[in-house]
């Protein structure tokens, strides 16, 4: 299966079907953009329907990052690790423009964060098991 990813206001657009693809278009979207904010990147499976199955990180901050998922069935949640507190405030690029992370949805590290994502591309789109979720009602 091939998902697309982008970032940024026309910043960037990829289509990976690979882990290794994942980690590396993940890797240089950090890498070339270390003296800017953080980006939102946005990973979109195929075949969503109404809703498209989505699965947004943050890649920059070094020390954490986010995880927010939309379901086939337009339901959507915040990802979390339990043992990781609320994080520290930061800017960052959601499609352009400047957004403030909320410290309660900054409760995941990054590495858990590129998990999640390992894992919304192997699953076709599924919400991923490696953070815990809160269901936004």
């Amino acid at each position: 299966m091939s998902i697309d990813i982008t970032w940024g206001r026309g910043d960037g657009a990829a289509s990976v079907s690979t882990v290794a693809e994942l980690d590396a278009t993940l890797d240089t979207i950090s890498n070339a953009h270390i003296t800017q904010m953080p980006y939102c990147v946005t990973l979109v499976a195929p075949g969503g329907g109404d809703f498209p199955v989505m699965l947004d990180i943050c890649i920059g901050h070094p020390e954490r990052s986010f995880v927010y998922h939309v379901a086939v069935d337009g339901s959507s949640a915040w990802g979390y690790q339990p043992d990781v507190g609320p994080g520290p405030g930061f800017t960052f690029d959601y499609a352009g423009t400047a957004t403030d992370a909320w410290p309660e949805r900054t409760r995941v590290t990054n590495a858990t964060a590129r998990q999640a994502a390992r894992q919304f591309l192997t699953s076709g789109g599924q919400r991923p098991d490696a953070v815990a979720w809160e269901i936004v009602e």
